[in-house]
């Protein structure tokens, strides 16, 4: 866009970072592993910007449908900014005993009517009855997120942004429900060496170890090195994931 890389006070450009999701429970996770990464940035949820876009995950692989949210989210959130980058995340639960089922069916495991998505416990319920009596229950989830956006260079062009990053966790589907917390298949997935389900766990416990924290981690390191790259300032203290 030829826009210099600071403003007429001297200040350097903001940058906006649009979570893709209309999920409450995934934005109440993600926000306190960005925040604080530069007091440059500005998180801001769909919610926020007031978007709801109907965006069908038609792609076969968690990765595709990362990208798919990230370039449709972009083309919406694009006119609001001049700087920005989208985060857009897709998430499944590959069983070993379903041969890596749900995958990217896990938010729609559980038959529906048409028209419907089942609720958690819909998901959770059927997948126990899926595996009753499976003699391996192991399991992982995956987590990919699409970073998609246009930054500013140092010479005071742009340059875009389009990769993914990924974080995983295996574990064990326990027999029954645990805890109460979080969300998902959190009552049933139990981490290797944890001793306990997510749902068990403190949101910071969750957190330190999760699938979506690690590619959170993994998203938040690609942020501050854009930003780097761009000649912005990151914050080195404050909350990092």
């Amino acid at each position: 866009m030829g826009t210099p890389i600071d403003r007429a006070d001297g200040t350097p450009p903001l940058v906006a970072v649009v979570l893709a999701t209309g999920n409450r429970d995934k934005v109440r996770e993600f926000k306190p592993m960005l925040e604080g990464i530069s007091p440059q940035l500005r998180l801001y949820s769909l919610d926020d910007l007031a978007l709801s876009p109907e965006i069908e995950e038609t792609e076969p692989t968690l990765e595709g449908n990362a990208r798919l949210k990230a370039e449709a989210l972009y083309s919406l959130a694009e006119p609001m900014f001049e700087w920005l980058i989208v985060l857009a995340d897709d998430t499944g639960l590959e069983v070993n005993a379903l041969g890596g089922a749900p995958g990217v069916r896990s938010a729609r495991f559980a038959p529906a009517p048409d028209g419907s998505s089942p609720s958690y416990e819909d998901n959770v319920s059927h997948l126990l009855k899926s595996i009753d009596g499976a003699p391996v229950r192991t399991a992982r989830f995956r987590t990919v997120i699409a970073l998609k956006g246009r930054m500013p260079s140092r010479d005071g062009g742009c340059f875009m942004v389009d990769e993914t990053v990924e974080g995983r966790i295996d574990g064990t589907i326990t027999g029954e429900r645990f805890g109460s917390g979080g969300f998902g298949y959190d009552p049933v997935f139990r981490p290797d060496g944890a001793g306990k389900t997510f749902a068990e766990m403190s949101l910071e416990e969750k957190n330190a170890i999760s699938h979506r924290a690690l590619a959170v981690r993994s998203a938040t390191a690609r942020i501050r090195d854009l930003m780097a790259h761009a000649g912005i300032p990151s914050t080195e203290t404050g909350n990092h994931p």
